[in-house]
């Protein structure tokens, strides 16, 4: 499962601002994105948009009703 969390970098140490759920032990991989890098994060962000499809369709509520959308029913 992935996620993604918000940290702040203190003494050497990542420290979640929210309870990330794992336990101990766990392996995970991090990629960090700095939030002072604003192109970055909105490139990041409207690609990430693209590869959904959002805005590209012509439904607005597929969040809403995507079972609809799915499986119609005959």
């Amino acid at each position: 499962m992935s996620k993604i969390i918000e940290a702040v970098f203190e003494n050497g140490i990542l420290r979640p601002l929210t309870e990330p759920h794992l336990t101990n032990h766990q392996r995970v991989r991090i990629e960090i994105l700095s939030g002072d890098d604003k192109s970055s994060v909105e490139s990041q962000k409207k690609t990430l948009l693209e590869f959904a499809g959002v805005g590209k369709g012509r439904f607005t509520d597929v969040a809403r009703n995507h079972d609809r959308y799915l499986y119609p029913k005959d």
